[in-house]
């Protein structure tokens, strides 16, 4: 059960991660023009960094990977939540050329990294449950890539929107790090206090996306307003 728990963990996870990216790309293209261009270096980057994140994980990470993970989740719910209002925001002040273009594909690299962190840490992790999984786990994380992919495309962003798609996202990434609290066993009580913390974090964090989630229509007008300059 622990097995099947943790690989439909990690199809979740780098199905938020794709969708992420795709928004940005997706509202990068909305404020720069040149769809093709945009989408094309969002991705291109995105795959960088998670090559640059799964290179950089500090060695120490992997001593407590359940730990490790839980802290990559809590920063990769904030920032998919944020990251299309935060670009929306910058327009609205008036960030604009470089600049915007310079925060814009830094959170296309924040978001990368992180991701990066996840696939050693998910390896870990899975050969504590039974050893030699890396193939399956790559499988599995690229499976959970191609559905977020299709799914973007028919579903989240001419359904649900931008906005909100991304809150939906921060919440399965949530969901998923208050997951991991049920797969540790931790040997002195400093670690467990850690864990606690995390967990209490990543929990308050889960519910105030899941308010948001619920008032869809308060978190569209928040965007049109802020648009609009009302």
């Amino acid at each position: 059960m622990k097995l099947l728990h943790f690989y439909f963990a990690t199809l979740a996870l780098a199905f938020c991660s794709i969708v992420y990216e795709l928004l940005l790309g997706q509202v990068l293209s909305a404020f720069l023009g040149n769809t093709i261009v945009r989408y094309s270096i969002t991705v291109g980057l995105y795959m960088c960094s998670m090559g640059f994140g799964a290179l950089l994980l500090p060695k120490q990470y992997n001593r407590n990977p359940i730990i490790s993970l839980l802290k990559v989740e809590i920063f990769l719910s904030l920032l998919g939540a944020s990251g299309p209002l935060l670009l929306l925001s910058l327009q609205v002040f008036g960030v604009e050329g470089v600049i915007f273009s310079f925060f814009a594909h830094g959170l296309i690299i924040a978001v990368g990294v992180l991701t990066g962190f996840e696939i050693p840490l998910l390896i870990e992790i899975g050969n504590r449950f039974r050893p030699h999984s890396e193939a399956k786990v790559l499988g599995v994380d690229y499976l959970g890539a191609f559905l977020g992919a299709v799914s973007f495309a028919f579903y989240f962003y001419p359904q649900v929107g931008i906005f909100v798609t991304g809150l939906i996202l921060a919440i399965v990434n949530a969901i998923v790090g208050l997951s991991l609290y049920g797969w540790q066993t931790v040997a002195n009580e400093e670690e467990q206090c850690e864990l606690r913390m995390l967990f209490l974090i990543q929990f308050g964090v889960a519910i105030m996306l899941l308010v948001l989630v619920l008032n869809p229509g308060f978190v569209n007008q928040l965007a049109m307003d802020m648009y609009l300059g009302e």
